[in-house]
């Protein structure tokens, strides 16, 4: 009775890990111009052009629950191994019900904040047959400090003229 106690968890944990599909993710963001500057013509061709979203933390949720969390390497990508399933990632200040830049919470309309920490940052979407889909939102390093959600005083950068 034990044999066939421990054969049956043995196949039932093979199958779990058949279930799980390895992908590998690159994470890339527009960086902004915070300046206020004008851009000649190859600065607003080089701003185009994404960056890797180096050694970012990103938590993942599934069914409203924290599961993992992943960081991604000095070129923006991952590795993970997950189930066919929908998946919700967040950034760190989001998870942990902070400010995008870490600034005093009395600088940010607190009601504005409880609806930012819920909207996730991408949602993830695995296939059964190891296909994902990856939807962007929006993440925090494509924005200047003055664009972050909730702010309630912005301080725009002053135009420089030469």
């Amino acid at each position: 009775m034990n044999k066939l106690f421990f054969a049956v968890c043995f196949c039932l944990s093979l199958f779990c890990q058949a279930q799980r599909m390895k992908i590998e993710i690159e994470f890339r963001y527009g960086k902004p111009d915070c300046s206020g500057k004008c851009k000649t013509d190859t600065e607003i061709q080089n701003s185009k052009i994404d960056k890797p979203l180096a050694n970012q933390r990103f938590y993942i949720y599934q069914s409203g629950n924290c599961v993992d969390s992943i960081r991604t390497n000095d070129s923006g990508t991952v590795i993970i191994k997950y189930p066919p399933g929908r998946y919700y990632l967040y950034e760190p200040w989001k998870h942990f019900k902070r400010t995008p830049d870490g600034s005093p919470m009395t600088d940010f309309f607190p009601d504005c904040l409880v609806k930012e920490w819920v909207k996730p940052n991408y949602y993830l979407t695995i296939e059964m047959d190891g296909q994902y889909k990856m939807t962007y939102l929006e993440i925090s390093a494509s924005r200047c400090s003055f664009q972050y959600p909730c702010l309630k005083v912005r301080h725009l950068p002053t135009l420089i003229k030469k």
